[in-house]
Parts: C-alpha cells; sequence; structure tokens
C-alpha cells in the first residue's frame, strides 16, 4: 500500500529535501503564531482589565455623579434647586452653588436626617471621602475696547478679551466646614462681585474623592464655561484610579508576569524573522503585519510605562501624609491656613496628574487590544478558511479607495451645508468637528431628525432626504455592494483552495500523524542534517536507506513524510502571497499592453488627433484638483461670512433666556416657560412673571443695581435694539358653516383663522424697568380686546445687538391659536454679523478668491463648448452643452452667483447710512417727536436682513451640493 500511495508523488531532489528541512521552523511558526497571539491578546486584556476595575469604577463614578452632576427638570419656584446640567446663565450659578452643590458635598446629616460621626464628615454619597479640599478657579477675560461698527459704537462701549482670559487665585473650601459657613462664604462673594461677573469666561470645580470600600481614587472636575454670547456651556469628567494596584487584585501581578513572557515571546519571533532573512541575504521588508506587530508592541510598552508610573505615583509616602496629615483632628485649618493652601494644592495636583495618567493608560490599552486583534486575524491567512475574513477587507481596500475620495467630498458637502443651516440652533451644528460626528451618526440611525426640524422645517427636511439619499442609500449601500462582492469572489476562491490543502493536511497526518509535525522524528532530522551538509546527493529510497542504514520501508516513509510536507508548505505559500501572484498578473497584463502599443502603427490622423487632445488630458487631471479647490474655498468663504461659532452661542444664549423651556410644576407660585404654554391662559403668566423679568433686567446676577450702559441688555450681552415689538393678529368674523337647527343656534359666529388680519401694535421700550412693561401688559390684559377668543397669532419681535461678538440678532416668539383651542408656540432666532468685513480679515481674499475660480470655471466651460463647435466636420454632432454635467455646472455657477447677490444685498442693509442714523437718533433721543417711526424702521430693516441671511444659507447649501456633484 505504502509503495503504491508513493507513485503518485512527484520525484523530489536534493533542494526540495533541503529546502524542506530548512522550512521546519516556518512551519512551526504558522500553526503556532495565532496560538501565542490569542493567549497574548486574552492574558493583556485581563492585566488591563484588572488595573482598570471598571466593575468598581462604575458604581464610585456613577454615585458621585448623581451627587454632583445633577440633571433634570427645574420649576422657577422659590423652593426649586438648580441642577448643575440646567445652569443657563450666570444667575442660575450661585442658587447652584448655594442650593446644592453645598448641600451635597458639605455633608452634616445623613439621609435618615441623623447628625454624622465626627470620622464621616466630608463625605459625598456617603462613601465619598473629600480628599483635601473644594478647588474652585474662575477665570477673567480683561476688558478690552469693543471693535464694532461706528454706527454701533455707542451702544457698546466696552467688552472682554475672551481669547486670553486670566486666572485667578484659587479659593480652596475646606470639606470639614459646616455647611451653612461655605453657604455665608458664597453669600460674601456674591456681594463683593468676586467669583462671578461679566467678565468671567469660566468657573472650575474640582473635587478629589477617596471611597475605602472599593479601594478607589477619583478626580470630578466640573466645569462652567461662559461664552461671550451668553450661552453657558457646562461639562464634567471624573477619572478613577486603584489607590493599592496590586493590594485590591493579587492576580494582577500574575497577569503581568504572563504577558511580559508573552511580549519577549513576541519579540524574539519577529527579531528570528528578521535575523533569518538577513542570513539568507534578503532585504528585511517592513510589510503591514510586521508593522502591526511592532505597534502592538509600541502600545503595549506605553501602557505598562505609564501604569508603572502611575503605580509609583499612587505608592509615594508624600501624598499619603499630606492626606492624612489634613485629616488628623489635631490639624487646625484656621491658624495653619498657608499650610494647609500648600497641602491643598500639592494634593490636586498630584490627583490631576494621576487622572491624565490613567486616561492614557485606558488609550493605549484600547489601541493594543485593537492592534493585537488585527495581528491575529492577520496571522492565520496562510489558512484558506479562516482567511476569509482578512482577504476579504485586502481585497475591498483596491475598490474602496476611489469611492472613499467620492464619499469624504459628499459627506464634507452635507457637513459644510448643516453647520450652516443649523449650526448656529444646534449644538450637534456648531462645529465642523461637531457636525462630522453628527452626519456619520446619521448613517447609522443615531439622530433625531426633530433636532434640525424644529430650526427651520422646510430646509431641513430638503437637508436632511437629500442626505439621506445621497449618503445612505446610495453610497453607504455601494459600500456593502463592494465589500459582499469581494467576500464572494475570495470565498468562492477559498472553496477552490481549501480542497487540496485539506487533502496535503490530511496526507501529512496520514504518514506522520495528529502531531503533523514529522521533524520531531530522528530519522527525519538525520536526513535534513545529510542533505543540509551535502553529505547525501541522491535522495531516492535506496540511497536514504544506504546513507541512514535504514529499511527500504523506513526510507520511502521518510520521503513520503517529505512529499507530504513539501505540499503543505508550497500551499500555504500560494495561499499567503495570493497578493504578491495577482500584482504579477496586473504587471504582466501590462507588460502585454505595451508590447501591443509599442507594435501598432499610426497614422497622421492618430498623431493629428493625438495633439489637438493634448488640452483635454491635461484637463481630466486638472479638473477634478480645480473643483475640489473650488468647493474648498467657497466652504470656507460661506462658513466666514456665517461664523457659526460666534452665532450659536449668541442665539442659544438669547433663546434660553427669551425662550425658556422645562417641566412645569402645577403649583401656585409657578413661572410658566414659553414652549409649555398650552392655552390662552397661559399667556398672560408668562408674559408678566417670566418674559418681562428677564427681558427687562435692571440688576445683575448678585442683585446689584445696573449702570446705564448695562441696562437694557438680555442675558447681560444681548443689547436690546429700539423696542420690544408686540403684534397680534386677529381671525375676521365669518358665518358658522354648521347645520340648521339647535346646533346652530349654539354656535351664531365664527371666524376665518384661515385668514388672519392685524389687529394691533405696540411697543415697549428696551429702557422700561419691570414695573412699567408689566403694567402696559396687565392694562392690555385688562381691556379684555387684546387677546380674545378671535386671536390667530401673537408675535413678538426682539432686535439685539451683542458686542462682544458683533453681531445683530433678531429673535421672534410667536404663539399660534388654532380653532380647536390648541396653542402652538414656536420661536426662531436669526444673527447676522454686523460689520461682515471689519471683523474677519480673511472675507475678502476669500470672496476675491471664489470671485477668480467662478470666473475660471466659466472661461473653462466657454472654452470646452467653442472647441467642441470647431471640431465639427459634416453631419453636426449633438452638442455636448445638454449634457447632465454641464448642466450641473452651469447650475452650481449660477447658485454661487446667487449667494453673493443675497451677500451684496445683506452687506448693504447692514452698511446702509439710514441705518445708522435710525440707530443713532435712537440711542441719542434726537427723534423724540416720532420715536415709533424709528422703532417699525428698525425692526423692518432687521426683519428684512433676517430674511437675507437666511436667504444666503440656503443658497451657501445649494451651491455646496451642486459643487459637490
Amino acid at each position: 500500500m505504502l509503495r503504491r500511495s508513493l507513485s503518485t508523488y512527484d520525484i523530489l531532489t536534493v533542494k526540495d529535501v533541503v529546502e524542506a528541512y530548512e522550512s521546519r521552523g516556518e512551519f512551526q511558526s504558522v500553526f503556532l503564531t495565532p496560538l501565542v497571539y490569542v493567549l497574548f491578546f486574552t492574558f493583556f486584556a485581563s492585566a488591563a482589565l484588572t488595573h482598570v476595575p471598571i466593575e468598581t469604577m462604575f458604581p464610585s463614578q456613577n454615585g458621585l455623579m448623581a451627587a454632583l452632576v445633577t440633571s433634570g427638570s427645574d420649576t422657577l419656584t422659590a423652593d426649586s434647586k438648580m441642577k448643575f446640567k440646567n445652569i443657563q446663565s450666570q444667575a442660575d450659578v450661585f442658587p447652584w452653588f448655594i442650593d446644592t452643590f453645598v448641600p451635597s458635598v458639605f455633608v452634616t446629616t445623613d439621609y435618615n436626617n441623623v447628625s454624622i460621626p465626627v470620622d464621616q464628615v466630608g463625605r459625598i454619597a456617603a462613601f465619598q471621602k473629600v480628599v483635601g479640599a473644594v478647588e474652585i478657579k474662575a477665570y477673567v477675560a480683561p476688558k478690552i475696547p469693543c471693535d464694532v461698527s461706528a454706527s454701533l459704537s455707542p451702544i457698546y462701549k466696552s467688552c472682554h478679551d475672551w481669547a486670553n482670559a486670566e486666572q485667578e487665585t484659587p479659593w480652596y473650601l475646606n470639606p470639614k466646614s459646616p455647611a451653612q459657613e461655605i453657604i455665608d462664604w458664597f453669600q460674601e462673594v456674591k456681594a463683593n462681585h468676586t467669583l462671578v461677573s461679566d467678565a468671567n469666561t469660566a468657573l472650575h470645580i474640582n473635587v478629589a474623592t477617596y471611597n475605602g470600600e472599593l479601594n478607589l481614587l477619583c478626580i470630578t472636575a466640573l466645569q462652567i464655561k461662559f461664552q461671550p454670547g451668553g450661552y453657558v456651556d457646562t461639562r464634567s469628567k471624573m477619572t478613577s484610579m486603584p489607590l493599592d494596584p496590586y493590594g485590591n487584585d493579587p492576580s494582577g501581578g500574575l497577569m503581568d508576569l504572563i504577558t511580559g513572557m508573552f511580549f519577549l515571546t513576541t519579540v524574539g519571533m519577529d527579531y528570528r524573522k528578521i535575523a533569518r532573512h538577513r542570513k539568507q541575504k534578503k532585504a528585511v521588508v517592513w510589510t503591514k503585519w510586521r508593522m502591526v506587530t511592532w505597534m502592538s508592541l509600541a502600545s503595549v510598552l506605553t501602557f505598562y510605562v505609564f501604569w508603572i508610573i502611575l503605580s509609583v505615583l499612587v505608592a509615594q509616602a508624600q501624598l499619603k501624609n499630606e492626606i492624612i496629615a489634613m485629616e488628623n483632628p489635631a490639624f487646625d485649618f484656621e491658624h495653619n491656613t498657608a499650610l494647609a493652601i500648600v497641602y491643598f494644592i500639592d494634593i490636586m495636583d498630584r490627583m490631576k496628574t494621576m487622572g491624565t495618567i490613567m486616561i492614557i493608560l485606558r488609550l493605549s490599552a484600547m489601541a493594543a487590544m485593537c492592534l493585537l486583534m488585527f495581528r491575529i486575524l492577520g496571522s492565520l491567512r496562510f489558512h484558506p478558511g479562516l482567511n476569509v475574513v482578512m482577504a476579504t477587507l485586502t481585497k475591498s481596500l483596491r475598490s474602496l479607495a476611489p469611492f472613499f475620495f467620492v464619499f469624504v467630498v459628499c459627506l464634507s458637502a452635507f457637513v459644510m451645508s448643516g453647520c450652516l443651516l443649523f449650526g448656529d440652533s444646534t449644538k450637534a451644528f456648531s462645529t465642523i468637528g461637531m457636525s462630522y460626528v453628527t452626519v456619520v451618526n446619521m448613517l447609522f440611525g443615531q439622530f433625531n431628525p426633530d433636532m434640525v426640524l424644529d430650526v427651520n422645517y422646510y430646509t431641513a427636511v430638503v437637508w436632511y432626504w437629500s442626505a439621506m439619499v445621497v449618503l445612505s442609500l446610495v453610497l453607504f449601500n455601494m459600500l456593502l455592494a463592494i465589500v459582499i462582492e469581494s467576500f464572494q469572489k475570495v470565498h468562492n476562491s477559498s472553496d477552490k483552495r481549501t480542497a487540496p490543502y485539506m487533502a496535503a493536511i490530511s496526507e501529512l497526518a496520514r504518514v506522520e500523524g495528529l502531531w503533523l509535525w514529522p521533524w520531531s522524528r530522528r530519522d527525519m532530522i538525520r536526513l535534513g542534517r545529510a542533505v543540509h551538509a551535502d553529505e547525501l546527493r541522491d535522495v531516492s529510497a535506496a540511497a536514504i536507506a544506504k546513507h541512514l542504514a535504514l529499511s527500504d520501508d523506513q526510507a520511502r516513509l521518510l520521503l513520503a513524510k517529505v512529499r507530504a510536507f513539501k505540499r503543505v508548505r508550497q500551499l500555504e505559500h500560494h495561499i499567503s502571497s495570493n497578493q504578491e501572484f495577482v500584482f504579477m498578473t496586473i504587471t504582466c497584463n501590462l507588460d502585454c499592453v505595451v508590447i501591443e502599443m509599442g507594435t501598432a502603427e499610426l497614422t497622421i490622423d492618430d498623431v493629428r488627433l493625438a495633439y489637438a487632445s493634448r488640452g483635454d488630458f491635461v484637463m481630466i487631471f486638472l479638473s477634478p484638483l480645480f473643483n475640489m479647490f473650488f468647493f474648498l474655498v467657497f466652504a470656507a468663504c460661506a462658513l466666514d461670512h456665517t461664523p457659526i461659532q460666534a452665532m450659536f452661542p449668541s442665539e442659544n444664549g438669547l433663546a434660553n433666556i427669551v425662550a425658556k423651556a422645562g417641566t412645569d410644576a402645577v403649583t401656585t407660585v409657578t413661572t410658566t416657560k414659553f414652549s409649555n404654554m398650552a392655552t390662552h391662559h397661559d399667556v398672560f403668566p408668562w408674559l408678566t412673571n417670566t418674559f418681562v423679568p428677564y427681558t427687562f433686567v435692571t440688576t445683575d446676577y448678585n442683585g446689584r443695581n445696573l449702570s446705564t450702559p448695562d441696562l437694557r441688555r438680555v442675558n447681560y450681552v444681548h443689547r436690546i435694539l429700539g423696542a420690544v415689538e408686540f403684534k397680534t393678529y386677529s381671525a375676521p368674523p365669518r358665518p358658522c358653516d354648521v347645520v340648521d337647527g339647535p346646533l346652530g343656534a349654539m354656535y351664531a359666529q365664527c371666524h376665518d383663522f384661515d385668514s388672519p388680519v392685524l389687529n394691533s401694535a405696540f411697543y415697549i421700550d428696551a429702557g422700561a424697568d419691570p414695573e412699567t412693561a408689566t403694567a402696559v401688559i396687565s392694562a392690555k390684559q385688562a381691556s379684555g380686546a387684546w387677546l380674545d377668543a378671535s386671536t390667530a397669532n401673537l408675535h413678538i419681535n426682539l432686535a439685539t445687538f451683542n458686542g462682544e461678538l458683533n453681531l445683530l440678532c433678531l429673535i421672534s416668539l410667536r404663539v399660534t391659536f388654532q380653532p380647536g383651542g390648541f396653542l402652538q408656540p414656536i420661536y426662531q432666532t436669526k444673527c447676522m454679523p454686523s460689520d461682515p468685513y471689519g471683523t474677519s480679515y480673511l472675507a475678502a481674499p476669500l470672496d476675491a478668491c471664489v470671485l477668480v475660480l467662478w470666473i475660471t470655471t466659466i472661461w473653462m466651460e466657454l472654452r470646452e463648448w467653442c472647441r467642441d463647435h470647431r471640431r465639427r466636420t459634416g453631419q453636426p454632432p449633438k452638442p455636448r452643452f445638454c449634457t447632465l454635467w454641464r448642466a450641473v455646472t452651469w447650475l452650481s455657477v449660477v447658485s454661487v452667483a446667487v449667494y453673493f447677490a443675497i451677500w451684496t444685498a445683506l452687506c448693504m442693509a447692514v452698511y446702509s447710512p439710514t441705518f445708522a442714523a435710525d440707530l443713532t437718533a435712537l440711542e441719542t433721543g434726537a427723534s423724540s417727536s416720532q420715536p415709533q417711526l424709528l422703532l417699525v424702521d428698525i425692526m423692518t430693516r432687521l426683519k428684512a436682513m433676517g430674511y437675507l441671511t437666511l436667504s444666503v444659507r440656503i443658497a451657501g447649501m445649494v451651491s455646496l451640493g451642486l459643487l459637490m456633484f
């Protein structure tokens, strides 16, 4: 049977035996490498999760978050407690400090209202012991002259340099102090105006805690950022770290030891391969898999370097001694204030350093595990079945490169247009970076369309569905098609390669056994050494039997093992080098094309045609670059004309005050919020109790009276222009369309709500105090004719100027009364730069670049069109002027022209001398005889500017979409 089976093999040469003998190490490596990387990944992941104890960090950090980072709905009553996430203005900061933060941190009684023991004083949420002190840092922007247009300079006389904020001396609050003492301190700094002022850019509150139950240190950072538009952004960050890295879990040291062994094994394996290449005088090639290997090793090494640094910092005696000294009852804080502050600063700095290292530690662990995962997949590429995933990805990359370019262009167009349309109102689109994240999340279904539909319904519908059709239905499905096609090809080819590979493995197992390692036999080693030392020049059975003193059957068995081993190695090499084989095939095909082109005969017409088309050849390569440059420059120009990063804090700071929203408790002292109005009865309570106190402001957030330059400001930064406009629209009466009889008698008269007409309009001067404004509104309510059953709409328009950001804003509050009794409150805010070319130094250069590119595009299209007509011979072909892409080009040219036409109209309105004269006259009181006419004129101009601003953004969106195509 053995002789019959051997007859099917090819004859072996000495070189084949030598190659099989020398490749025995590679054969071992092929099967052992995946196992090594799997174990490496497993033990490193176990070590990382041991050093970063997530199961204990989660309850610790979330317990702190529930106590410090409070969120939820606040009612505007005298008993309301402001929550951290609900802070919307400077006026909310002290209520949060006094009513929420202090009772949560400086605790004196437990949840049973029983006084807590002395050793438990200074704990948050019963378990988190405050370490050192509570640190409060204030950042203040220095005052500078306002960079505003001349017409608005009398309104806004001083501004702040928000880009160069300075840190004030931090405050440190002793956690052992009674809550009332801390509250008194906050009241004192409030009265002195030293903690919160109109110059504040940020407040940082840092709290370091220790949880003895879980043996964890935690640093909590609360940040309140005040932006120049009045918008307040609250952020929080928590980082935990074990206090005794190896004491909590003894298995951590064992995991580190095993991980270190696998680290050295991996380094040795790869270094052995490099040494083998050098020994064979081959160039050491840094393939993608070798780079992944060394990057994974570098990330693992980085993890342990920072872990050692963290362990050393945690184990330092100075930190523990300072903490113990501060907790010693004998330590007198009042008499050792300087020493206590030194201890506080040192403890806080050490805790912050450890928190930063902990974040780097977790990031490096994440990178290491991802790289080790890819290395495991790469080590399986020798197997035709297990190699399907990596082969599919590798094959897909060739097709994904051009697809990815197209996808990025389309994605960028919708990102920038979304930022233009919604960035001023929605935080998710307030920056380019956040817009990219939002649009990508939209592709995966993590997006709420109401976020943009509430801004501008019709433009949002067009943008949203266009993005979903282009990015999701078309491009995303094309991506799936590319991957599926590559998988199908790889799967089909793997089926063809699996059969011979498994047959070769089966044959090797038949002659050697399940061990599959023939070179462990003494006779095989003797054979390999003999041929390698050139002692055996003939590898026939008889020669082997004679040289090694074996029987003929034993010699034939050795040859069978060598043949089976060689066959397996050949198939493994073929599977692993499939990419190189494909590359050689492509190269061969290209060589054949070159040979055919070199031997082809050319005519005079061919040469003439080639010469005439040289310009077309250049344009093929230059047109994509030119169009991409046009797209990017126009996008930069549009975003510069519409400064979203300034508009977002301005519009949201204004809307958070004027158009408040939230949950109202049903109490007698509830202050109704704008978005919660549901019936006619809610309108006057909202106007008198919410709108007037927050619009006609005479005191600041510290309770002091505002100076004359600071009056007429909403949220302390938005200077009201002129007055607040109130308009009501009434539905004219009409006969009811009801049946005759008793029902008709019940409803004698109806109203035409589809055709409302202006009923009344009045203005309340921006300089009025809250009492005067409330009296005017109360008089309207007493008359009974301002809001009645026939009222269809209530419009309140408020125009403001923000000198810090140099923006004009118009907020429109609209309350629609529908005949069914349903009341719909809607607000819309539009901002525009008050000095479009004075604020930004890039505006004019970008406009000039766009103009040059616009003219160049027209010249290129006309040149191509003329060339097409000059080439007509005989029967004229169909003009290329009517092609789809030429139509898209001209539509993009027209849309850019429309954009700049509207932008020019907006600039003319902003720079209008009449507008400046009206503002000056209204501010100085020069036209006291006809102030209402000035108010009407200013409000009309600002409304027109608002519509122009919206039109500019829509035109920009359309232009970006057409330039994308």
